[in-house]
């Protein structure tokens, strides 16, 4: 068949784009197959945790998985419970109790006859340990103003320190609420509404624990100060850290150990050293990390690793038997 010049110009252009279009797709192929192995190395790096690398547990956050892996410690082949020779506790009676209630019995159990003290001639003792009725104890505070009869200037008797409104909640009454907040980790809401509760502190709001938290941490500055002096001091140290999120941002809390002191300092990120750590001699430190977070200002002669057999039986596990 006779090609015409206009359909041999068509057909040609035609393969032109035929052509163009391989070519295109043949770049979109290799494009996309890039776009693939980023998409797949990236989900690798997401995929990462402290089980599966050596990321420390506290880089999880939030995504944190529940444990799957057995104890490093083996059977004591001790059976549960106390143990032969264990000495026990229990409540023991005491001599002076702060309350005695005496009970009587008006008749006779077996012949119903009349009964009167003098028939009285033992008694037996049960004593039952309790709380006192909770209520908040008033102390009303008088401080006696004075008019001299020689100058007759005034004189106003002090006040106790710690007496500095016209009404106000006492030292013990803060106490509690510190401890119930800081040692209990009662949030400042549910810290009111124990304090409502247990003693009928009907008007304590959560701002008011706050601020006796923040005044208790104060005057606990020289114990800490004391305490961080003591671990920097220590030829043994433990140093450790963990996330935690608080209004959306993620920060940091370190301690640094021995076995008879705990320091704890917050920072904004894992590898900022918290402040004020005193430096240190050199020593022996024990983290979890391979660099841990307080080498800087903590300068140590040894660095002992404690998650290698943790890390060690998970790549087992993972591996398998054999």
């Amino acid at each position: 068949m006779d090609e015409t010049p206009a359909l041999a110009e068509l057909i040609g252009a035609l393969r032109r784009d035929v052509d163009t279009l391989r070519e295109q797709n043949a770049d979109l192929r290799q494009e996309n197959a890039a776009l693939k192995q980023q998409v797949a190395d990236l989900q690798r790096r997401l995929d990462k945790n402290s089980s599966n690398s050596s990321k420390p547990p506290s880089s999880d956050g939030l995504k944190k998985r529940p444990r799957v892996f057995k104890s490093l410690r083996g059977r004591s082949g001790k059976t549960s419970g106390g143990q032969a020779g264990h000495k026990g506790d229990t409540l023991r009676p005491v001599d002076k109790p702060d309350r005695i209630e005496r009970h009587a019995a008006a008749a006779c159990q077996h012949c119903q006859a009349h009964l009167t003290a003098a028939m009285v001639t033992d008694v037996e003792r049960r004593q039952v340990f309790d709380l006192p009725q909770p209520r908040l104890e008033v102390t009303e505070h008088r401080a006696s103003i004075y008019r001299c009869h020689h100058c007759r200037g005034v004189t106003k008797a002090a006040f106790p320190d710690a007496v500095r409104a016209h009404v106000q909640y006492g030292p013990r009454v803060r106490a509690a609420a510190v401890y119930l907040n800081v040692q209990q980790l009662i949030p400042e809401d549910r810290v009111c509404e124990a304090m409502v509760d247990l003693f009928a502190a009907t008007s304590l709001c959560p701002a008011s624990v706050v601020a006796w938290t923040a005044k208790a941490a104060e005057a606990q500055a020289p114990v800490a100060v004391h305490i961080a002096a003591r671990i920097v001091a220590a030829k043994v140290r433990h140093l450790d850290e963990t996330g935690f999120r608080v209004g959306g941002r993620t920060g940091w809390l370190h301690s640094a150990s021995t076995a008879a002191y705990t320091h704890y300092r917050t920072a904004k990120n894992a590898a900022m050293c918290p402040e004020p750590w005193p430096r240190a001699s050199s020593s022996t430190i024990i983290s979890s990390r391979t660099m841990p977070c307080a080498a800087p200002c903590m300068p140590c002669a040894t660095l002992t690793i404690c998650a290698n057999c943790r890390r060690s039986s998970r790549s087992s596990a993972r591996r398998g038997p054999g």
